[in-house]
């Protein structure tokens, strides 16, 4: 396949692909005769930021190879294809025929009523939220969010993103600006950070959207990069991605598999693959950490609905 929505390094989807394979190598809390309660997991295309899909799950069965060798039986089972679109993964809940799930933030606002309030699994450094920024360049004439109508954007692809559009249209809502596809004169998506940081260094693109964590990495790389680029605009703390889980799903399977994923970076066979990858530990945190995050994403959907108008043939 081509283009860059079908490109993804494994690094950048390991996290997401470990937490899959930990819940398909869950410890044996349930025997054979008792198959009818594993847990079915499922991950989003969405949260894998322009993956390569066939890259991604050869990653998958690289880790389940490894991991197997760990845990042995399971309590939980891959749906088949493991990533699945937006529409297969809120049936397949509704239906009751996926019990746990990655998915972005803006999947979650579709399905909360159906997702268990108690608790969802992150990967750690997005258990207190992430930042995203817009860059510009300190001698540029951008002063505010409204200087930059028609201005040339670049934009990191990375998983992390997955909710930039939701904050674009939220900040510019607020500023009583039109849409980010009409207000700016491009947005265009860049797989590196260096790709998204440096034609602003060099004055060959306006602005740049990406994480804080990657804007200040990339600075304690290149101190340059903090001196000549600042800040115009900065987000509310946002989880872009979460794993959660049904309603009413067995409680047993549903802990066994939390207490996999949580241990897995500790047994010698996850170690070797984080150390291989740079994947990170999971965490567990309540449901309600996603609230922020959640009335963000509903904010735009009512924001878009708005500017959609009513539709045709509707009073």
């Amino acid at each position: 396949m081509n283009g860059s929505a079908d490109r993804i390094t494994r690094r950048q989807c390991l996290g997401l692909i470990a937490g899959a394979a930990a819940a398909s190598l869950a410890p044996a809390l349930c025997r054979a005769e008792n198959d009818s309660k594993l847990l079915r997991v499922a991950i989003s295309a969405e949260t894998l930021a322009g993956a390569n899909i066939n890259d991604a799950r050869a990653a998958y069965l690289l880790w389940i190879d490894a991991v197997s060798r760990e845990f042995g039986h399971s309590t939980a089972v891959t749906v088949p294809g493991l990533f699945i679109p937006t529409e297969e993964m809120i049936r397949g809940i509704r239906q009751g025929t996926i019990d746990c799930y990655g998915v972005t933030a803006l999947e979650l606002a579709k399905i909360a009523d159906l997702t268990d309030p108690g608790e969802v699994v992150l990967q750690d450094y997005l258990a207190e939220g992430i930042e995203y920024v817009l860059l510009v360049h300190n001698g540029s004439k951008y002063k505010t969010v409204a200087d930059l109508r028609g201005a040339q954007m670049l934009t990191h692809l990375h998983r992390d993103m997955v909710l930039l559009q939701v904050w674009l249209g939220t900040l510019l809502a607020a500023n009583s600006l039109p849409p980010a596809e009409r207000f700016f004169g491009s947005l265009s998506p860049r797989d590196k950070v260096n790709q998204v940081l440096l034609p602003v260094f060099f004055r060959n693109a306006d602005g740049a959207c990406l994480a804080r964590r990657s804007w200040e990495t990339a600075v304690e790389l290149n101190p340059q990069l903090g001196r000549d680029l600042r800040a115009l605009a900065v987000s509310p703390k946002i989880i872009p991605i979460a794993i959660g889980f049904r309603r009413n799903c067995d409680a047993i399977g549903r802990k066994a598999l939390i207490d996999s994923m949580l241990r897995i970076s500790n047994s010698n066979a996850g170690q070797q693959i984080t150390a291989f990858y740079g994947a990170r530990r999971f965490v567990v945190r309540p449901a309600s950490c996603m609230k922020e995050t959640l009335e963000m994403v509903r904010q735009f959907e009512r924001v878009s609905a708005q500017r959609a108008g009513p539709r045709k043939g509707k009073s």
